[in-house]
């Protein structure tokens, strides 16, 4: 049997500031609302996304939230998910190590907006045998419900989570999954270190050569 490898999508598989500060600023701006500072933005992503709203927009009540959520979604589906790269080497690495693995993806991004950031960077969804958003669980991370439902369809543990964030740190830890850092995004070595980080890598055309390190322990 294939172990299985849980990826985080934004800034661990592709670049994505982008999609979704066009996306925060349009939906702000139709609201009347004041617009962040990129730098403020971005150094929010990685949380799920009611959270992030309740931060650049404290005022808002939850029905409020969730409209600017839906705005949010909306105008990335229609206008801003082209911008989406993917990280550099990353379709090589996919098509590598689905050989030896099955490949999830776990994103706090909602299912459809995992499918059209994909398509916009040009990686092939069908490179995942499983793709798990925000609207199919409960909770989305750092809570761990995204790893135990992926383990779940997969009947078997996950061997890894891998992203960018301090969020899937934790979710992997939670889950009892050993994770591992990329440093594509916006979380620096030491802060996801500091969260539990088994390993760190540049980013995840580096992620064969680490596995097969391990694996060989």
């Amino acid at each position: 049997m294939k172990k299985l490898i849980c990826f985080d999508l934004d800034n661990t598989l592709i670049y994505s500031d982008k999609c979704h500060i066009l996306a925060y600023n349009y939906a702000l701006k139709q609201e009347k609302l004041a617009v962040p500072s990129k730098k403020f933005l971005v150094s929010l992503f990685g949380m799920p996304h009611y959270k992030l709203i309740e931060l650049i927009a404290p005022d808002l009540d939850s029905e409020d939230i969730e409209k600017l959520t839906r705005l949010h979604d909306n105008i990335l589906v229609r206008k801003t998910y082209k911008y989406s790269k993917a990280v550099a080497g990353t379709v090589k690495t996919l098509d590598t190590l689905k050989k030896d693995y099955n490949l999830a993806i776990l994103s706090n991004s909602s299912h459809r907006n995992i499918i059209l950031l994909l398509k916009g960077a040009k990686i092939d969804k069908n490179l995942f045998k499983i793709i798990i958003g925000n609207d199919d669980v409960k909770r989305s991370k750092p809570y761990p419900d995204e790893i135990f439902k992926a383990e779940h369809l997969f009947h078997t543990k996950a061997d890894f989570m891998i992203g960018d964030s301090i969020y899937d740190m934790l979710a992997g830890k939670r889950a009892n999954v050993k994770t591992i850092g990329v440093l594509t995004g916006h979380y620096p070595r030491m802060l996801l270190k500091k969260q539990g980080a088994d390993y760190i890598i540049k980013s995840v055309n580096k992620l064969p050569q680490l596995l097969k390190e391990v694996n060989n322990k």
